[in-house]
């Protein structure tokens, strides 16, 4: 399945805790079609104080039917959010695809395999164009206001091309610790459905101190994931790669970096 599954997967997190920590979000989605548990989805976002730059790392795993299909991003921005690199893979049954991207102001480029054959391709973004993963994170740069439309571009890691997309705050609702804010987005002609849970700093209501989403849901797919306390509720009854994840995470993922883990 496509790695825009993943645009409304995004987490995001407040400077002052980025400063603080490297990982600043983990956790776990379980992933289902139709009410089918069909796999899961970790994600990891961190910040590195030493170059002041953010890197989200993703990891998908999904089986429908007989097919099984994987994929796997790890995306750099600087501070101000601006596009350095990424590497992207996917596997679907034989299929194998690969993206080494690297850009220099609005130049992108782009090294992309499928395994028999190797092409290069440059493009040209629009200013202010940042990565889709990590879209929910520059909302939250700014007061969050019911019907407000965040008009964006965003580069799709999975195709290597950039679009245009628009977010809109539809309402919000107390719950305990965090506010739960519902999310419709649309990009790449797809729409999407997210829940956030956001924490709100004590002294001041209108600074966001950190987001994670929920849940997210594709009505047209008739796709949901949903943020989980334990990677075993996501990845029960399904394969897990330990190779593949440690080398990608640089360990296991705990998935306990999270609003819902921390309440628990």
């Amino acid at each position: 399945m496509a790695n825009l599954l993943l645009v409304s997967l995004v987490l995001f997190f407040s400077p002052v805790a980025a400063f603080a920590a490297e990982t600043m979000f983990e956790g776990y989605y379980k992933v289902e079609l139709s009410d089918q548990h069909i796999g899961y989805a970790i994600q990891r976002y961190a910040f590195e104080p030493k170059d002041k730059t953010f890197e989200a790392t993703s990891f998908m795993r999904l089986k429908i039917g007989d097919k099984i299909s994987q994929e796997s991003l790890k995306a750099k921005s600087n501070d101000k959010f601006q596009p350095i690199s990424y590497q992207y893979t996917s596997a679907s049954g034989a299929e194998i695809k690969t993206i080494d991207g690297s850009f220099k102001g609005e130049t992108m480029t782009l090294k992309i395999a499928d395994g028999k054959k190797l092409k290069t391709e440059t493009h040209k973004i629009p200013k202010g164009t940042f990565f889709s993963s990590f879209l929910t994170y520059l909302m939250l740069q700014k007061k969050l206001e019911l019907n407000q439309a965040f008009q964006y571009s965003a580069v799709a890691e999975e195709d290597g091309a950039s679009y245009n997309g628009k977010a809109l705050i539809e309402s919000k609702e107390p719950k305990g610790t965090y506010e739960a804010y519902r999310i419709l987005n649309s990009f790449k002609g797809e729409k999407f459905v997210s829940v956030v849970g956001v924490v709100k700093d004590a002294k001041d209501p209108e600074k966001n101190v950190r987001g994670d989403v929920l849940g997210n849901t594709s009505p047209a797919k008739n796709v949901k994931t949903t943020l989980v306390t334990s990677a075993s509720i996501a990845t029960e009854g399904h394969i897990v790669p330990n190779k593949t994840l440690i080398a990608l995470f640089g360990g296991m993922p705990a998935g306990t970096a999270n609003i819902l883990a921390k309440e628990k």
